[in-house]
C-alpha cells in the first residue's frame, strides 16, 4: 500500500466539505425570534413584538408577573409562585422557547418563522 493518492485526498476533502455545508444548513436556526405569545388561561392570547426594550406586568389570580422584553428576546423577572419556576426559564430567545408561570397560569412562548419542534404535549 502507497498511501493516498491525489485523487483520494480531493475525495476525502470533498466529502468533508459536503458533511460540513449539510450540518451548517440544518443545524443553523431559521430566523430569529420575533414575538412574545402570553397565554393566560381564560383569556384571549396577546402578542408583544420582541423589536425594542419594556417591561410589562401582567395580572393574574395569584398577583402580578412582571416580563422583561429586549430586542429579539425575553424573560419573566418575577411570577408570584414560590418555586420560582418562571424566573429559571431565563431569557426565551429562540422560536419555539416558553416558560410557564403557574399560580398565575400564564405561559410565555417566543414564535417566530419556525420552530425547533413539531408538537408538544403536556
Amino acid at each position: 500500500m502507497h498511501g493516498l493518492r491525489w485523487g483520494d485526498a480531493l475525495v476525502v476533502t470533498l466529502a468533508l466539505a459536503l458533511v460540513g455545508s449539510a450540518f451548517g444548513l440544518v443545524y443553523t436556526p431559521a430566523g430569529g425570534a420575533t414575538e412574545l405569545v402570553v397565554t393566560q388561561a381564560g383569556a384571549a392570547p396577546r402578542h408583544f413584538p420582541l423589536n425594542e426594550p419594556r417591561t410589562i406586568g401582567i395580572e393574574g389570580a395569584a398577583g402580578v408577573t412582571t416580563i422583561r422584553i429586549e430586542p429579539g428576546r425575553a424573560r419573566c423577572l418575577h411570577s408570584p409562585g414560590s418555586q420560582n419556576i418562571c424566573e429559571r426559564a431565563g431569557w426565551l430567545e429562540r422560536p419555539g422557547d416558553m416558560a410557564v408561570s403557574l399560580p398565575n397560569r400564564l405561559v410565555l412562548q417566543v414564535r417566530g418563522p419556525g420552530t425547533d419542534f413539531d408538537s408538544m404535549h403536556f
